[in-house]
């Protein structure tokens, strides 16, 4: 048999600040025979995502939840393939998996770790986005730490238009709340108001910075029970301007700090977090996976009765994912960042 031969991402050394494509390099790498109980998977998608600049930090420099990212070893990354031969009697040739090998053509497994999917509902790449992480974190967010109270709260989620924001907005709307969302472009905000008819939204990038609480006020009159956090920065210190006394703030992620260099002064007034005795809590979707099931029953009855919809920027080739990565913070996606490998 002849013998195959795949290409895999390496980190060449970490980065300092905003990641560059000369940080990644592209290896061939031989792909063993497979034993009996093994299958080897083809790599059709693969998705890159802002948590995996935490990653690229050594592990002195920080401490996180996930391990770093090794050197000179190929990149790790949510994947779903296709089994090209198999000596595992409960995955067959043509069978479609997920798993956590992405940033490389192919992978071996024997089923640990790997799961099986299908497009009954939606697309196999929507395991990666809507069915996936993205629109886990969205539920878990809302729904287990924030507690949203139906047909009551005002919402506001930042980075609106992102897989996470996306998916967050419109359980939210599903919800029956007031939902305003920011995002960084004319045509996301459009996107926002045709499509997941939401109640306000505006593109932080033409507010001034010391107008965005302006702006939310103008989208929250009475105020804000809930902030869903993707950003950080500006947008949370905004946030506090207009929260209502007993609001709360669900911290999912912080994507204005992630290839900052030196930290950044915490928000100017936290104070209002004591007088508006306001509750924020961070979450990593990671220590919520015993809601997978139930999150996966719920948003495809929501898919299936065209209360979901979604948006997918898509890159072609393996070899331009760290370019597409990097792109993530120059938001260049729309909806969920993939790589059609």
């Amino acid at each position: 048999m002849q013998q195959r031969i795949g290409r895999e991402i390496w980190l060449k050394h970490y980065p300092v600040g905003t990641p560059t494509e000369d940080v990644f390099e592209i290896v061939k790498a031989d792909i063993p025979e497979i034993k009996e109980g093994e299958f080897l998977i083809q790599n059709i998608w693969m998705s890159v995502d802002p948590y995996m600049r935490g990653r690229m930090r050594s592990p002195e420099e920080t401490k996180s939840y996930i391990a770093s990212f090794r050197l000179k070893k190929p990149l790790e990354g949510s994947c779903i393939g296709q089994v090209i031969e198999s000596k595992n009697t409960k995955f067959q040739i043509g069978d479609y998996v997920f798993g956590d090998f992405g940033w490389r053509d192919y992978w071996i497994s024997n089923g640990n770790g790997t799961i099986k999917v299908d497009s009954k509902i939606a697309p196999i790449q929507s395991h990666l986005g809507v069915l996936g992480m993205p629109g886990l974190t969205a539920y878990v967010g809302l729904v287990n730490i924030g507690k949203v109270n139906e047909g009551k709260d005002t919402v506001f989620i930042s980075a609106a238009s992102g897989a996470v924001g996306s998916i967050a907005c419109q359980i939210a709307k599903i919800k029956g709340c007031h939902v305003v969302g920011s995002a960084g472009s004319d045509d996301k905000v459009e996107w926002l108001y045709d499509n997941i008819k939401l109640d306000y939204a505006f593109n932080y990038k033409t507010v001034s910075e010391n107008n965005l609480s302006a702006e939310l006020k103008r989208g929250c009159p009475e105020g804000i029970d809930l902030y869903f956090d993707n950003v950080g920065g500006n947008h949370l210190e905004a946030a506090l301007d207009n929260i209502k006394p007993f609001g709360k703030v669900v911290l999912c992620g912080m994507i204005s700090q992630y290839n900052r260099t030196e930290p950044l002064a915490g928000p100017s007034n936290l104070f209002l977090a004591i007088t508006n005795r306001i509750r924020l809590q961070g979450f990593i979707v990671r220590d919520h996976y015993n809601l997978q099931n139930e999150f996966q029953s719920i948003m495809s009855k929501w898919i299936s009765e065209g209360k979901i919809t979604w948006k997918e920027t898509v890159v072609n080739g393996l070899e331009n994912a760290p370019k597409a990565f990097i792109g993530l913070f120059k938001g260049e996606n729309f909806g969920k960042m993939l790589i059609k490998v």
